[in-house]
C-alpha cells in the first residue's frame, strides 16, 4: 500500500514537470552544430513554385486569419462535420471489350466498394449505349461520374432516355472541358463565342436528365500531366472556370446558374504536402470570386473530383506505382475532395486488369476505414508547415490568375502558345532534375531492377474525342511521363538484347578490395541498370596484371575504372596506360569526379570520361549506349 502511495505522489510529481521551451535561436544553433558549422539554409530548398521550404516552421508562420470548416473561404472545406457524414466518393472507371462486358464488371464493383458509376469516354465514343452501360443500375441511388471528352451533346438523347427508362433524375457529374480538350487536340473553333453558345445549350438541355448534374468540367488535371507546377494548375483552372462564367452571362445566364454547374479535377502527385496546399488553396481562391461577381458565396462553394498524377507514373517496377497512388490518394484525401479516382498500378501502360483494379478500389476503402481521416475534420489544419504554404501558394496563384486576366484571359495565352510555352518550360525543369537525379524516380532513375522486363505499352496518347468545325490549329500541350526518357533507353538495350542475345554490357575494373571499390562500383552499376545496361565486375586488382588478365577474358568495349581517390592515384594511372597499350580500341572511364590536378593525370593516362552523380545520367547512358552499337 505504501509503495503504491509512493509510486502515485511520484507520478504526480512528474506530470508537473514542464520543460523550458526553446527558441528558434537554440534550435538553430543545434542544428548547426550537427551541421558542422554550415548555415540552416543550406536546408531550405525551392520547389517549381517558386517557393522556399524550410527545415522548420514555427507559430509565426501561422496565418493571421482564423478559419473553420464548411465557412467562407472554405480553405478547410466546404462542409462543417468533413467525411464524417459524407465521406469522397469512389470513382474507378470500369471499362471492357463489349458494353454489356462494362457492365457486368460495373455492378460487380459495386458489391466491393464502389459507389459511382464511372466509364471512360472511349466506351462511348467508340459505340457502346448507355442503355446497355447503365442496364440493371439504380441510377436513382447511385451517382455517374464521366468526361465525356467532346461527346456531351452527341450523347445527350442516350442519357435522356436513361433517365426517362427508370424514372429518375440523374446526379453526379455527366461533364466536359472544352478548353482542356482543344489543348489536347491542338485545335481551336474559329469562331469560339457560336461554340460556347452552342454547348451552354448542351448545358441547360442536361438539366432535364439532372437538375443537380454538374455538366462544366474544369480539368486542371491536363496541365499538370502536362508539367504544370501547382501554382499555373490553380490559376490555368481558375481562369478556364471564368471564361466559362463569363460565356455563360453572354447567353443571359447568371453567375450562380452556371458555378453551381461547375466541378474541377485536380492531379495530385507525390509531392505531399503541396497537394494538400493545392486543393486548400484552391477552393479559397475560387470562394473569393464570389465577392468579385457580387454573389452568394455558398454558389462557389467548389466541388473537387481528385485522381493521381499520370506525369509520376512508371513503367517498370509498376509496384511502386501502388505505393505513389497511395501517398497521393492520401493527400488527396487530407485536403478535401467529393470524388477521388485513383489510376491503377498498371495505368501507364495502358492495360489493366482485375488485380490491378481491385488494389486501386481497396486504396480507398483502407483510407476511409483504417486511417481515420473520415474521422477528424480538416486533419491538415493549425499545421504550421500546411498553413503557410497554403497562404503562399494561394497568394502566386492569384498573381497568375490577374496576370492571365490582364493579358486577355486563357483563351488568348492559348493562341499564343504562351500557355503551352510556359508548362513546357517547367516540366523541362522536370526532365532535367530526373536526369542528373536530383529527383528520385524509384525504380526508374533509381534502384532499378535489371530483372524487371515489360511488355510492349499499348496505351495510346491522350485522345480527345472534340470535333471542331472550322477548326484554327494550335499548339498542342504534350503529356508526356517524367520517367519516359529513361524508359525509352531502357526499351531500346531490351530491343538489342532480343535482337543480339545478349544485353548491352560494360566492365568494372573494380581496384585493391572490396571496401575500397563498392561504392563507386554500386553507384556506376546502378547508373547502368537504369539504362538497361548490364555489368560485369572484376574481383579488387591489386596489380596491373591482373587488370589486364580480367580485360583479356571479357573482351568488353568499354569499362569503367572504380576505387578509391588513393588508389586512383597510385594505381589507376599505371593500369589505364596498360590497357591502352594492348588495347586501344578499348573506351575507358572513370567513377567519380576528381581533382583537376588527379584528373588530367587520368585522361593522359586515358580515360575518356569521369562518371559521377553531378552529370546527367541520360546524357552518360545515351552516349554508353552508342558506343556499344544499340541503335
Amino acid at each position: 500500500m505504501r509503495i503504491r502511495k509512493r509510486l502515485q505522489m511520484e507520478l504526480k510529481d512528474v506530470k508537473n514537470i514542464t520543460f523550458p521551451k526553446p527558441s528558434f535561436e537554440e534550435w538553430k544553433e543545434a542544428a548547426e552544430a550537427s551541421l558542422k558549422g554550415k548555415s540552416v539554409e543550406k536546408l531550405k530548398t525551392n520547389t517549381y513554385e517558386g517557393i522556399a521550404l524550410y527545415p522548420l516552421y514555427t507559430e509565426k508562420a501561422e496565418s493571421t486569419e482564423k478559419e473553420l470548416p464548411g465557412f467562407f473561404p472554405f480553405t478547410r472545406g466546404t462542409s462543417p462535420t468533413g467525411y464524417h457524414d459524407k465521406p469522397w466518393l469512389v470513382v474507378q472507371p470500369v471499362s471492357g471489350i463489349t458494353a454489356e462486358e462494362a457492365n457486368e464488371k460495373m455492378r460487380a464493383a459495386f458489391k466491393r466498394g464502389q459507389n459511382v458509376v464511372a466509364y471512360p469516354a472511349r466506351l462511348l465514343s467508340e459505340g457502346a449505349r448507355a442503355e446497355t452501360l447503365f442496364k440493371e443500375i439504380p441510377l436513382k441511388e447511385i451517382p455517374v461520374f464521366i468526361d465525356l471528352k467532346g461527346k456531351q451533346k452527341e450523347l445527350f438523347p442516350q442519357f435522356k432516355a436513361v433517365a426517362e427508362a427508370q424514372n429518375t433524375q440523374l446526379t453526379g457529374v455527366i461533364a466536359e472541358d472544352p478548353i482542356a480538350e482543344w489543348l489536347i487536340c491542338g485545335q481551336l473553333p474559329e469562331d469560339t463565342d457560336n461554340y460556347f453558345a452552342d454547348w451552354l445549350k448542351t448545358i441547360q438541355d442536361y438539366q432535364k436528365v439532372g437538375s443537380d448534374v454538374k455538366t462544366v468540367l474544369i480539368n486542371t488535371a491536363v496541365y499538370h500531366n502536362g508539367g504544370a507546377n501547382a501554382v499555373q494548375e490553380i490559376a490555368y483552372g481558375l481562369s478556364a472556370a471564368v471564361q466559362y462564367l463569363l460565356e455563360g452571362q453572354k447567353q443571359g445566364l447568371s453567375i450562380a446558374a452556371v458555378s453551381e454547374k461547375i466541378v474541377f479535377s485536380f492531379a495530385v502527385d507525390s509531392n505531399y504536402f503541396m497537394s494538400i496546399a493545392k486543393l486548400r488553396a484552391a477552393r479559397r481562391l475560387w470562394a473569393g470570386l464570389a465577392e468579385a461577381y457580387d454573389t452568394a458565396s455558398d454558389h462557389f462553394k467548389m466541388t473537387i473530383h481528385a485522381v493521381t498524377s499520370e506525369l509520376t507514373e512508371t513503367l517498370y517496377d509498376q509496384h511502386v506505382n501502388i505505393l505513389r497512388t497511395t501517398n497521393q490518394a492520401f493527400a488527396a484525401a487530407i485536403g478535401g475532395i467529393q470524388y477521388l479516382q485513383i489510376h491503377p498500378f498498371t495505368h501507364a501502360t495502358g492495360e489493366t486488369d482485375e488485380f490491378s483494379e481491385r488494389i486501386a478500389r481497396n486504396t480507398h476503402l483502407i483510407l476511409k476505414e483504417e486511417t481515420n481521416i473520415t474521422t477528424v475534420v480538416d486533419p491538415a489544419g493549425g499545421s504550421w508547415y500546411v498553413e503557410q504554404l497554403t497562404d503562399e501558394l494561394a497568394e502566386k496563384a492569384w498573381a497568375k490568375f490577374l496576370e492571365i486576366d490582364a493579358a486577355g484571359g486563357i483563351l488568348e495565352l492559348i493562341k499564343q502558345g504562351t500557355l503551352q510555352k510556359e508548362i513546357a518550360e517547367v516540366y523541362q525543369g522536370r526532365v532535367q532534375n530526373a536526369a542528373f537525379r536530383k529527383e528520385s524516380i524509384i525504380g526508374t532513375n533509381v534502384y532499378p531492377n535489371p530483372a524487371d522486363k515489360i511488355k510492349t505499352t499499348t496505351k495510346d496518347k491522350h485522345v480527345s474525342y472534340m470535333k471542331v468545325a472550322k477548326p484554327v490549329g494550335i499548339t498542342p500541350l504534350e503529356l508526356e511521363r517524367v520517367s519516359s526518357q529513361f524508359e525509352q533507353i531502357r526499351l531500346r538495350s531490351e530491343k538489342f538484347k532480343g535482337i543480339s542475345g545478349t544485353a548491352p554490357t560494360i566492365g568494372l575494373i573494380n581496384l585493391i578490395d572490396l571496401k575500397s571499390y563498392k561504392p563507386r562500383a554500386d553507384f556506376v552499376q546502378s547508373l547502368a541498370a537504369a539504362g538497361g545496361i548490364e555489368t560485369i565486375g572484376s574481383k579488387g586488382c591489386q596489380t596491373v596484371e591482373e587488370a589486364i588478365d580480367y580485360v583479356a577474358a571479357t573482351k568488353l568495349p568499354i569499362y569503367c575504372i572504380c576505387g578509391s581517390d588513393c588508389d586512383y592515384s597510385e594505381l589507376a594511372p599505371v593500369i589505364i596506360k596498360e590497357i591502352k597499350k594492348q588495347f586501344p580500341e578499348i573506351t575507358i572511364y572513370s567513377a567519380g569526379k576528381q581533382q583537376e590536378e588527379l584528373e588530367i593525370t587520368l585522361r593522359e593516362a586515358g580515360v575518356k570520361d569521369f562518371i559521377h552523380v553531378k552529370m546527367s545520367a541520360i546524357s552518360i547512358l545515351l552516349e554508353l549506349l552508342q558506343k556499344l552499337g544499340v541503335n
